[in-house]
């Protein structure tokens, strides 16, 4: 993707207070953490997005994404305890799919929507071994080859490759011969030692999640990279995030969309301790996903809206500040529910009529984010 938009001018926005930061990007310049952190503090928040905006209209025009897809969440079992989570449970108090038992309901959900992605989550699970991820994409691949697998965070991989005394390119090579296809990019949070060592104290280090998405890259299995704000992080922290997002796929270029979203206090440990009350706002969100545009430009293609845990009006304004893709119709999504938010999953008919009431032109899209 090439950078910079030349239908712009910074003249445009001479009288806002990140006129410079703007310029520099126009210009073609890097973006430093310092620029960064001022696009995510700036209140100007139309001039953001009309800059998010036209970068998303000169790669996409009006076209907006979406993919149906389900995710199956094969255990609530881990112990990595992660104090934002709502959703994990304790070894003997949780529950764990077989492998069959997993692959019936993807193939329930398949006759049903005909998904072409499932997105494989759960938890560091202490009775799981490789063989296990295996086993179930081999029955996956076997009997529903068109699904997409998306497949096990870095901090899945680690536990793996740990487990099985293995390197992190074996395990990867395993995984990907029994039929992974990418690599979703949770377990980032957010890329800052400080603020990780509160969240998920036992969780594996910047380093150590930024060197497993590497390694998928220089392997050529694309992944997705997120975000989690809205807890006990600063701007600057936040900045640091994207930036540290954009100098990996400088390096290793492989992620192929990134996903924000909020914190949701209610039932965590860490809403608890810290007096978290409320999840942050579709504001919050709209800037990220603005200046995320903006940093993102030439290195990361997709900007995913973030419906999950803001609903479909913010999701629908995230279209018109940079964002170019939905995401997925999610179907048996558990983590977010388990937090007490009533989330209503929609129908693709409903998705498309959204994405069109948000000036947009829906198309579904598959894993690899090519137009169906």
């Amino acid at each position: 993707m090439s950078r910079g938009v030349s239908v712009l001018s910074p003249l445009e926005f001479k009288d806002t207070d990140i006129y410079d930061i703007l310029e520099k990007y126009l210009a073609g310049e890097l973006l430093s953490v310092r620029d960064i952190e001022r696009l995510l503090k700036s209140h100007d928040l139309w001039a953001l997005g009309k800059v998010a905006k036209t970068i998303k209209e000169k790669h996409y025009g009006k076209m907006c994404t979406y993919i149906k897809n389900m995710i199956l969440n094969y255990t609530n079992v881990c112990v990595v305890r992660c104090k934002f989570c709502a959703f994990y449970r304790e070894p003997g108090q949780g529950y764990l799919l077989s492998p069959r038992d997993a692959y019936n309901m993807i193939k329930e959900v398949w006759s049903r929507y005909k998904i072409r992605q499932v997105l494989i989550q759960g938890g560091v699970n202490p009775e799981i071994t490789i063989d296990y991820f295996e086993e179930l994409f081999h029955l996956i691949k076997s009997n529903l080859p068109d699904v997409a697998i998306h497949a096990l965070s870095p901090i899945e991989i680690d536990y793996l490759s740990k487990k099985h005394h293995m390197s992190y390119r074996e395990v990867l090579e395993r995984l990907r011969d029994a039929g992974l296809d990418s690599l979703p990019g949770g377990g980032a949070e957010l890329l800052v030692e400080r603020v990780r060592k509160i969240l998920s104290p036992s969780k594996i280090d910047v380093e150590t999640w930024i060197n497993i998405i590497e390694i998928a890259h220089r392997m050529g299995i694309p992944t997705s990279v997120t975000m989690m704000f809205g807890h006990v992080e600063t701007t600057y922290e936040r900045a640091l995030h994207l930036y540290r997002l954009r100098e990996l796929q400088r390096r290793a270029p492989g992620s192929l969309a990134f996903i924000a979203w909020n914190f949701e206090p209610n039932k965590t440990r860490l809403a608890e301790e810290y007096g978290i009350k409320y999840p942050w706002g579709g504001y919050e969100l709209l800037r990220i996903i603005a200046t995320a545009r903006i940093v993102f430009d030439g290195f990361i293609p997709h900007i995913q809206a973030g419906w999950l845990t803001v609903g479909k009006d913010v999701a629908q304004l995230a279209l018109n500040f940079g964002a170019d893709d939905w995401g997925g119709t999610l179907y048996n999504e558990r983590v977010i529910p388990s937090t007490g938010l009533k989330v209503k999953f929609p129908r693709e008919d409903e998705i498309k009529l959204w994405i069109h009431q948000a000036g947009c032109e829906p198309r579904e899209r598959d894993n690899w984010y090519r137009v169906i």
